[in-house]
């Protein structure tokens, strides 16, 4: 039988620290001021990524180890925008995500003081912008998207308490979708988008 006690497992974590995720993301909401006029910058990524091609996006990606989300947020856009992290100013955060996968996205937003972007063609096929008044009073379309849940072969379901909630799950969440020419917004990046609309809104 293995012994454990207090001490060696006191010892063992004596130097442990909060860790992020493991796949835990930082994107930036970039603010872009020009002739008076506020918008937002929306990246379209390149139809060549294995993940996610062709969706619309805020700057983001994986936090590196070791960074802070804030700092990966500056440096992915940086690399996709191809601007200076004194281009970037943060101006605040907004609450994190947590997607179906149980990862977390750390949003911040920020303000481009430029307007020269050549966005990296490995990672993003092209920007547009978005006035910010415009999705202020836009309304958007509401669908309900299912997520269904089904334990593996494994799983002993038969020694489960309640299983039956567990057998074949559906969770149905209500998904909005911003509408702008023929770009469609939604997913991740208009939950994002719809929390910093609320908050602009908020009396």
């Amino acid at each position: 039988m293995t012994r454990v006690n207090l001490a060696d497992i006191r010892q063992r974590y004596s130097n442990s620290e909060e860790r992020l995720p493991r796949h835990a993301a930082a994107v930036l909401v970039p603010l872009v001021e020009q002739d008076g006029e506020v918008y937002l910058l929306f990246q379209v990524r390149a139809k060549t990524l294995r993940s996610q091609p062709g969706e619309i996006a805020f700057p983001g990606g994986r936090i590196d180890g070791g960074e802070t989300p804030k700092a990966a947020a500056v440096r992915e856009t940086i690399e996709e925008l191809n601007v200076t992290s004194s281009d970037i100013e943060l101006i605040g955060t907004l609450d994190p995500l947590v997607t179906p996968n149980r990862s977390i996205i750390y949003p911040y937003l920020g303000i481009l003081h430029t307007t020269d972007f050549e966005p990296s063609v490995a990672e993003v096929d092209h920007v547009f912008f978005v006035a910010l008044r415009e999705l202020m009073d836009s309304s958007p379309i509401k669908g309900d998207m299912e997520w269904r849940i089904r334990p593996g072969k494994e799983v002993p379901t038969d020694r489960m308490a309640n299983r039956e909630a567990y057998l074949d799950r559906t969770y149905t969440v209500t998904e909005h979708f911003y509408e702008h020419g023929d770009y469609l917004i939604w997913g991740l990046t208009a939950k994002i988008l719809r929390q910093f609309l609320s908050q602009l809104t908020r009396d």
